[in-house]
C-alpha cells in the first residue's frame, strides 16, 4: 500500500504535557527516517524539563504560545508563533524545553535520525525566528518551509519539512524523489493526501509515491514531513536512537 492512515494517541508526556503522538508507539515505532512525531499543547506548569537525547536531530516548531530551549552546550533562546528550533543531539544533549508565555503553547515535535555514520558527531543547536522562515505563497494557500531542502533550519539527512495554510478548496502538490517517504498531518480543518481523507489528528503516511497531492475540503492547516530513509536498522529506546 503505498498511502496509509493513522490517527495520533493522546498521551503525557514530560511534566504534564499533553502529546498527540504518531510515533513511537509499541504498533508503530518509526517511518524510516523519522522516529517520532508528537503534536504537543502545554499548560502553565508543564512542559519538558532537562532530560539527554542521543543519535538524531529534532526540530520543534510552533503554532502558538513560546517555549524556551536551555541545553549543556550553554545554549538559552525563546522561539514564538511560527518559529522553529533543531538540535542535533548526535554523540549527546542535555536539555529542556518549557513554556515562557501564560498563555498556551502548541507545536509539533519531529525527531529525524541520524545514519550511522553520523551518531557520534558533536551535539549542536539552531534557533530560526518565525520571521527567517521563508513562505510561499500558491493559489488559496501559504507554504512554510521550515527545515531541510529549501528550508531555514539545516538537517543531516535529505528531507523538506513544511506548514501549510489552505483555504477551502485550494489544492498543493509536492514532488517526491525517488525513494522518499512522507508523512502528512492534519492539525486543523479537513483534507485529502492522495485520494485518502483526513481528519484533525490523522497523518497520511506515504511511500512509493512520486507525488503528495493535497486537496483542502475546508479552511486546513498540515504539516508534512518527507525525507530519503536511511534503511539502516533503528534502535530507538526512550530519549536514546542507536
Amino acid at each position: 500500500m503505498s498511502v496509509f492512515i493513522r490517527s495520533a494517541t493522546v498521551m503525557q508526556e514530560g511534566a504534564g504535557a499533553r502529546v498527540k503522538r504518531l510515533m513511537p508507539l509499541p504498533a508503530f515505532m518509526n517511518f524510516d527516517p523519522f522516529v517520532m512525531f508528537d503534536h504537543f499543547e502545554l499548560g502553565a506548569g508543564t512542559g519538558f524539563p532537562e532530560h539527554p537525547h542521543r543519535g538524531f536531530e529534532a526540530v520543534t516548531y510552533l503554532f502558538e504560545g513560546e517555549i524556551e530551549h536551555r541545553d549543556n552546550l550553554g545554549n538559552v533562546s525563546r522561539v514564538g508563533p511560527g518559529g522553529a528550533q533543531r538540535f542535533t543531539a548526535g554523540a549527546g544533549l542535555v536539555h529542556s524545553e518549557m513554556p515562557s508565555a501564560d498563555t498556551q503553547t502548541a507545536g509539533i515535535q519531529l525527531w529525524v535520525n541520524l545514519p550511522r555514520e553520523l551518531k557520534g558527531i558533536d551535539p549542536s543547536y539552531e534557533e530560526a525566528p518565525a520571521d527567517s522562515i521563508p513562505e510561499i505563497g500558491f493559489h488559496g494557500g501559504r507554504e512554510r518551509r521550515i527545515a531541510g531542502e529549501q528550508g531555514r533550519v539545516s538537517l543531516r539527512t535529505p528531507a523538506r519539512y513544511r506548514h501549510l495554510l489552505m483555504e477551502s478548496g485550494s489544492d498543493f502538490s509536492l514532488d517526491l524523489p525517488e525513494g522518499w517517504r512522507a508523512i502528512v498531518y492534519l492539525r486543523l480543518g479537513a483534507a485529502s493526501v492522495n485520494g485518502e481523507r483526513l481528519a484533525p489528528a490523522q497523518a497520511a503516511f506515504v511511500e512509493n509515491e512520486s507525488a503528495i497531492h493535497i486537496d483542502a475540503h475546508a479552511g486546513s492547516e498540515l504539516m508534512i514531513a518527507a525525507g530519503r530513509p536511511h534503511g539502516e536498522p533503528i534502535r530507538q529506546r526512550g530519549p536514546y536512537v542507536d
